[in-house]
C-alpha cells in the first residue's frame, strides 16, 4: 500500500520517496462559516499533474449555492485569497497580455488576457490590478471551481465565468476588442523608453496613438526598374508630417521621427554592444551636446550684456535701476572667419531694455504715445528697430553701415548677424513648463510629465494689472474694444513667447521698414536661467514649422531657426518685486530713457512720448520713406494704413496667426483697432 500523507489545496502531489495518495483535502484560508471540511476515501492512484485535485466539500451556505446556480457550474468553495496568487501556484506556465486601453463614452476599461494551457480568460475594469484580479478569478472559477471573494465588499463577489473552450476562440487574436468606431486608444502618460523601440512606437508611448493618425496615400511615380514608393501622411497636434519610403512601415518611422523632431526630441541611438546578461541601455531622447566654443560664445555675449547693464543702470536713479528681465540685442562681426559663432569675433550690444509688466487700460493711447508693452524682450525689437532706421540714415547720407541694398530693398548684410540675449526664459509657453533647469532627470530622460502637458504651444496673454501669462483658447476672449477697456475690461497682451514666436516668422523689421527692407532674423538666442531646449524651440519656432504656413509664405519670409543656448553659470532667481519702471537704450544714444510700465510713457512731469512707442517711430519712417522712395505718398496717412500697406508682411502675419487657430491652439488677441487710428 502507497505512503499517505497530507496535501494542502495548492500542493501538486510529487515527492521524490514515494507517490502521493490523499487522505484528507485541506482547504487553507477558508471561510470556515461557509465550508467545512469532509474527510474522503483514502485514494491509493497517484495524482497526475495535468488534473489537479479539487477540494471535496459539503456546500453549507446558501452564497455557495447561489454561485453554483448562476454559473451553471459546481462551485467547490469560496477562498479568501488573491486568484492571481492561485493562478501562479497551479500554473506557473500561464501567460498575461499587455493590458489594453479602451475607452466608451468617455469611461477607461482596461483589458487583461490570461492564458492557461491554450484557454483564455478575459478581465475587465477601470484599473490593470482588478482588471488582472479578475481574469484570474475567471479561470479559477473554471478550471477549479473556486470562487475568491478576495479584495470583495461584504456581498456576492462578482465573476462572470464564460466559454473558455478552444472552440469559442477560433480567431487570431485572443481578446476580441470592441470595434474601433465604438471604442478609441485612450492617450497614454509619457513613460521611460525600452530598447528597440522605432519612433513610431515612442511617439506613441509619449503622446498617446489617438493623438497620431496616419494615412497612406499615392506615393510619387517610381522611376523604370525601381520599387514602388509609399506616401505615410501623419496627422499630430494639428501639424501633418510626410514619410516616403519603399515600403509602408519605414514611411511611417519617418513620419514618427519628424514629429518628434517637431516636439523638440533627438532620438540618439545605441552603439552595438556583446551580448551580456546585462540589462541593455535603452535610447534616450535627449538634445545636442554644445561645442566648448559656441558655449564661449554664449557666455561672453551674457557678459557683455551685464557689462552693458550695470554701465547703464549707472546713470538712472536708484528705484529705477530695480530689475527682473533684462535683454540685449547683439551685433556679431563675422568678418574674415570660418565660424558662425567665435568667443573671438567681434560683438557690440547695440540695444538693452529691462522691464516686465504691461499697459494699465486706462492708459491705452489713441495717437501711439504709450508703450503697450514694456517687457524686456518685446522692447528690444523696437530699439533694434531704432537702430535700423539709424543704420538706413547712414546710407542716405553717405556714412559707413551694416545694411547694403539688395536689388530694391535693404538687407543685413553676409557678414554681420543680429542675437539676442534675455537674463531669463521669455514668459509664456517656453517658461511655464520650465520650472527648473535643463539638467533636470526628467528633461535628460525625455520623460514628460507634467500635468499640464497637454497645454504645451497653446498662446497665452499676460493680463494687466499682473504678472504671469494665461492660455487663450476662446475666440470670443481676443476680442477688445476701446469702450470695454475704458469701463473696465482687463487689458491683454500676448505673452512674450507668442510674440518671439511672430518675429521668428515675419522678422525683426515690423511692418512699417518692409516697405523697403527684407526680414531680418535672430541669428541665436541666449537665455541666462530657467533654460529648456525643448521648451524653447518648441515655443519659438517648432510650433510654427507646419507646412500649411511654410508653403504659402510670401517670398523672403520663413520659419526662422536660431541657435538657442544657455550661460555656464545661470544668474540666480530675484525674489524681489517687480519694478513699475523700465528703462531703453540704442547705439548712438548718450542714456537710457526711463519710462513708467502702467502708463507707458517717459517718467518725467510732462509724461512725455517715449521713443520707442509707434508715434515716435511711425514718424522715423516717414522721414526715411521719403529720403529712399523719394515719395510722399504716406502724408496724411493714418499708422494702420501705412501698415496694412506692406502687403507681403500683412499675407505673412495673418497665415501666422490663422495656422494656431486651424490648429486649435488659441486666438492671437488684438489690442482694439482705434489705436493705430491716428496721424503724425
Amino acid at each position: 500500500m502507497a505512503k499517505k500523507r497530507r496535501v494542502s489545496q495548492f500542493d501538486d502531489g510529487s515527492d521524490e520517496d514515494s507517490p502521493a495518495t490523499i487522505t484528507t483535502y485541506k482547504i487553507p484560508k477558508i471561510d470556515r462559516h461557509l465550508v467545512e471540511s469532509v474527510k474522503s476515501e483514502t485514494v491509493e492512484e497517484p495524482l497526475q499533474a495535468s488534473s489537479p485535485p479539487k477540494p471535496v466539500v459539503r456546500l453549507k451556505d446558501e452564497k455557495v449555492k447561489y454561485w453554483s446556480e448562476k454559473n451553471g457550474t459546481t462551485v467547490n468553495a469560496i477562498v479568501h485569497k488573491n486568484p492571481v496568487s492561485i493562478v501562479h501556484e497551479k500554473y506557473p506556465a500561464a501567460e498575461w497580455s499587455d493590458a489594453k486601453v479602451v475607452e466608451k463614452h468617455s469611461n477607461l476599461k482596461f483589458v487583461v488576457t490570461l492564458q492557461v494551457n491554450g484557454e483564455y480568460y478575459h478581465g475587465t475594469a477601470t484599473n490593470k490590478k482588478e482588471a488582472k484580479r479578475l481574469a484570474a478569478a475567471s479561470c479559477i472559477s473554471k478550471k477549479l471551481g473556486l470562487i475568491s471573494d478576495f479584495g470583495q465588499p461584504e456581498g456576492k463577489p462578482e465573476v462572470k465565468v464564460e466559454d473558455h473552450s478552444p472552440q469559442a476562440h477560433f480567431s487570431e487574436s485572443p481578446v476580441n476588442l470592441p470595434d474601433e468606431e465604438k471604442y478609441s486608444v485612450t492617450p497614454g502618460t509619457p513613460m521611460p523608453i525600452s530598447t528597440g523601440q522605432s519612433p513610431v512606437m515612442v511617439l506613441n508611448e509619449i503622446y498617446g496613438p489617438s493623438n497620431c493618425r496616419y494615412d497612406f496615400v499615392s506615393g510619387p511615380d517610381a522611376q523604370p526598374g525601381q520599387p514602388a514608393l509609399f506616401k505615410a501622411v501623419l496627422t499630430f497636434k494639428g501639424a501633418v508630417f510626410e514619410g516616403i519610403c519603399t515600403n509602408k512601415k519605414k514611411a511611417k518611422q519617418i513620419c514618427a521621427q519628424k514629429a518628434l523632431e517637431f516636439c523638440g526630441y533627438e532620438l540618439i541611438k545605441c552603439e552595438e554592444q556583446p551580448i551580456t546578461n546585462a540589462p541593455i541601455k535603452p535610447p534616450i531622447y535627449q538634445k545636442q551636446i554644445i561645442a566648448p566654443e559656441t558655449q564661449k560664445f554664449a557666455d561672453k555675449l551674457a557678459a557683455l550684456a551685464q557689462s552693458k547693464f550695470n554701465e547703464l543702470s549707472a546713470q538712472v536713479l536708484d528705484h529705477q535701476k530695480k530689475k527682473k528681465v533684462v535683454a540685449a540685442a547683439v551685433l556679431y562681426n563675422n568678418t574674415g572667419r570660418n565660424k558662425d559663432f567665435s568667443a573671438d569675433g567681434d560683438m557690440e550690444v547695440i540695444a538693452l531694455t529691462t522691464g516686465t509688466k504691461v499697459l494699465g487700460g486706462e492708459y491705452l493711447s489713441c495717437d501711439g504715445r504709450a508703450v503697450n508693452d514694456s517687457h524686456a524682450e518685446i522692447q528690444i525689437r523696437r530699439c533694434i528697430i531704432r537702430f535700423l532706421y539709424g543704420q538706413l540714415k547712414a546710407i542716405t547720407d553717405g556714412r559707413a553701415s551694416v545694411l547694403e541694398k539688395n536689388d530694391d530693398m535693404f538687407k543685413l548684410k553676409d557678414e554681420f548677424s543680429l542675437h539676442l540675449y534675455i537674463n531669463t526664459a521669455p514668459c509664456g509657453d517656453a517658461r511655464i513648463f520650465s520650472p527648473k533647469q535643463e539638467g533636470d532627470q526628467a528633461q535628460i530622460t525625455g520623460d514628460d510629465t507634467h500635468p499640464n502637458r497637454i497645454n504645451r504651444g497653446v498662446l497665452r496673454t499676460k493680463i494687466e494689472s499682473g504678472e504671469g501669462t494665461i492660455p487663450i483658447l476662446n475666440a470670443s476672449e481676443s476680442l477688445l474694444t476701446w469702450d470695454g477697456v475704458l469701463a473696465g475690461q482687463r487689458l491683454r497682451t500676448m505673452s512674450c513667447s507668442d510674440k518671439l514666436c511672430r518675429t521668428n516668422v515675419l522678422g525683426i523689421q515690423g511692418s512699417l521698414l518692409s516697405h523697403f527692407m527684407s526680414p531680418v532674423y535672430y541669428s541665436s538666442i541666449v537665455v541666462g536661467r530657467l533654460f529648456s531646449e525643448s521648451h524653447l524651440s518648441r515655443a519659438i519656432y517648432k510650433r510654427a514649422q507646419v507646412p500649411e504656413l511654410q508653403s504659402q509664405l510670401p517670398p523672403g519670409y520663413r520659419v526662422n531657426v536660431p541657435i538657442l543656448l544657455p550661460v555656464s553659470k545661470p544668474e540666480p532667481r530675484s525674489v524681489n518685486k517687480a519694478s513699475g519702471f523700465c528703462f531703453n537704450w540704442t547705439y548712438g544714444d548718450v542714456h537710457p530713457e526711463v519710462t513708467k510700465t502702467v502708463n507707458g510713457k517717459i517718467d518725467d512731469n510732462n509724461a512725455s512720448p517715449s521713443r520707442i512707442c509707434k508715434n515716435s517711430i511711425f514718424k522715423l519712417f516717414l522721414a526715411q520713406y521719403k529720403k529712399i522712395k523719394q515719395s510722399s505718398e504716406f502724408d496724411g496717412k493714418m499708422y494702420s494704413e501705412v501698415k496694412y500697406a506692406a502687403v507681403d508682411y500683412t499675407k505673412a502675419k495673418e497665415l501666422f496667426i490663422k495656422q494656431f487657430r486651424d490648429r486649435k491652439l488659441g486666438c492671437w488677441v488684438q489690442k482694439p483697432v482705434e489705436q493705430n487710428m491716428f496721424c503724425v
